[in-house]
């Protein structure tokens, strides 16, 4: 691995100043890239191409050939498969699961304040404690304070 000269910070230096893209400048410098290469090969995207004309959904065709989902949709967003979002089969929005799957019943647990008795209300007893929730800006989550 070869570090960067002085000569060549000069000239990349000249380089951004004319306005020239990352890969112009490592080809005027000569240098290769270094970063990780794809993985996705002649042989691969006509797999690919095929299973998405069979209405195979980007998910399914990851984990026929162990890739990442993220992976099949950044190609098509690039237009490096060569078929477009709009003919998937969900028109290329992706369904998401619902992250907050807590019940109705499990956020209602507990009572009121005006349902409390009035031997705690009198404070004498030791460890009644005082639990005020706030209502969210929905309106139906609570949070305690």
């Amino acid at each position: 691995m070869s570090s960067i000269t002085y000569s060549e910070r000069i000239k990349i230096e000249t380089f951004c100043e004319l306005g020239l893209s990352n890969i112009q400048m490592g080809v005027r410098l000569n240098r290769s890239r270094c970063g990780r290469k794809t993985k996705l090969s002649d042989e691969l995207k006509q797999k690919i191409l095929n299973h998405l004309r069979l209405s195979w959904s980007p998910g399914m065709i990851a984990h026929e050939f162990k890739l990442a989902t993220k992976s099949i949709y950044n190609w098509l967003n690039q237009g490096r498969i060569g078929f477009s979002l709009n003919d998937l089969p969900e028109h290329g929005v992706r369904q998401r699961r619902n992250v907050d799957q807590r019940s109705k019943y499990n956020q209602s647990l507990g009572r009121s304040i005006e349902q409390r008795p009035m031997m705690i209300n009198q404070r004498k007893r030791i460890g009644d404690f005082e639990l005020d929730t706030v209502v969210g800006p929905r309106g139906h989550s609570k949070a305690p304070f």
